[in-house]
């Protein structure tokens, strides 16, 4: 069976990837997009949510802490001490394809207005009271955030230095599952996520992502019950 080829990101609620759009939407907080206006989830912070999510894995199979390291780092490291790359999360190639037929040979403003409007399709702007430093709303300031609408899926391809291993790979799915929330404001209902790992074909990513993260056979996984 071939093994994954990405990471596939389904954002089950509205989701806060802060940054800067291509032309800006007028909000407080504006959501990353790329130069056509498609929003998308930087490698950076991805890689960063496995690796909290890997951590969380370690407390039931502490002898995963090699395999971790070594796909994902050590440390917050994006260095060269890792063998796996993880892309940019993405939408799909036809959306992609499409956008950017729709923007080639487009001259200024219409190219602007086209970005805005592809930015405006696949995110939605929300309001609500600015906080201030002690945490307490502060009345009569009002801040708007862009958001990504939920039900989009988002693809970040693999790279891998080395071959990956068995260890790997049951590292890796067991990160998936456990990333659950991406973006700010996730104790507001936002940002939360389901992550699984998908190949080629038209196998389903959550059986896939699960046979990966299954105990190995074996005692060097030293899987332990939790208390």
């Amino acid at each position: 069976m071939s093994r994954p080829d990405r990471v596939l990101v389904h954002l089950a609620s509205p989701a806060l990837f802060v940054g800067a759009s291509a032309d800006g939407t007028g909000a407080d907080t504006d959501v990353v997009t790329d130069g056509h206006g498609l929003p998308y989830l930087p490698r950076h912070r991805l890689a960063a949510r496995l690796r909290d999510g890997a951590a969380g894995a370690l407390a039931v199979a502490p002898g995963l802490a090699g395999a971790r390291d070594e796909v994902l780092g050590r440390g917050r490291s994006h260095g060269a001490d890792r063998i796996l790359r993880v892309g940019h999360a993405v939408l799909g190639d036809q959306v992609r394809t499409a956008v950017a037929r729709a923007l080639a040979g487009r001259a200024e403003p219409v190219r602007s207005t086209l970005r805005r409007a592809v930015t405006d399709a696949y995110t939605a702007l929300e309001s609500g009271t600015g906080v201030g430093p002690d945490g307490a709303p502060e009345p009569g300031r009002l801040r708007t955030h862009r958001v990504l609408l939920p039900g989009l899926t988002l693809t970040a391809a693999l790279t891998w230095a080395s071959p990956p291993g068995e260890e790997h790979w049951r590292l890796l799915a067991r990160a998936c599952l456990a990333t659950t929330r991406i973006g700010l404001r996730g104790t507001r209902g936002r940002g939360r996520v389901d992550v699984r790992l998908a190949g080629p074909g038209d196998t389903d990513p959550h059986a896939v992502t699960l046979r990966l993260a299954a105990p190995a056979n074996r005692r060097g996984d030293r899987e332990v019950s939790p208390v």
